[in-house]
């Protein structure tokens, strides 16, 4: 007997404009994996085969191009950014954000928001205090740490899930939303720890709510 196949299933979506939310129109949507084709309805919505680790290009005339990983099966709401559009970042957009486009603009703030540079006539580092003080490079500061605790939120989120709490403890509902809320881990915990660590730790936590409970 070979091995067992993987079912594929299908992947839905829609894609918008990442500051005004509008939806768009024949944006074009690829597996990476498959090769597979489809592309966005008036509604901007989608559905193409994927499987969990799969990645999908998205393309649309007028709009930077950017690539999604697939960790999960839920309704994928993708937001492109313009092309030369310079994003005025606030929660609300990028939490709307596709991790490249986070990436890219977690190292674009850090660039701008750097106060330090060589100077080759020392060969040392001299602080520029023009560049530490400038209304620029704390803008740039405050959104680099903006930027980065999203990043830092949705590693927490795809490890922490509801459905690896529904499999470890009979919570749902609103003590399951409770129970999150209360037991969410640190992000230095989930970059430090395997996934039998996790299940160790929430189900010693499940202990913890019952007895408060």
């Amino acid at each position: 007997m070979g091995g067992h196949l993987v079912a594929q299933e299908k992947t839905k979506g829609i894609i918008m404009e990442l500051v005004s939310g509008e939806k768009i129109e024949a944006a074009q949507i690829q597996n990476l994996r498959t090769k597979a084709e489809v592309k966005t309805n008036g509604d901007g919505s989608f559905a193409i085969d994927a499987n969990i680790n799969d990645h999908l290009l998205i393309k649309a005339v007028g709009y930077e191009q950017d690539t999604v990983f697939i960790y999960d099966s839920s309704l994928r709401r993708i937001y492109l950014n313009r092309v030369n559009n310079v994003i005025e970042l606030n929660e609300v957009v990028v939490e709307r954000m596709t991790d490249s486009r986070l990436a890219a603009e977690i190292q674009r703030e850090k660039t701008l928001g750097k106060y330090s540079d060589a100077s080759q006539n020392r060969g040392g580092v001299r602080i520029s205090p023009s560049r530490i003080f400038s209304k620029e490079g704390k803008q740039a500061r405050s959104n680099h740490k903006l930027l980065v605790a999203e990043l830092e939120k949705r590693a927490v989120d795809r490890k922490f899930t509801e459905n690896l709490i529904k499999e470890l403890t009979p919570l749902n509902g609103s003590d399951l939303a409770l129970f999150k809320e209360r037991f969410r881990p640190s992000y230095k915990f989930i970059q430090n720890s395997s996934q039998e660590t996790l299940k160790v730790y929430i189900m010693d936590s499940y202990k913890k709510f019952n007895e408060k409970k």
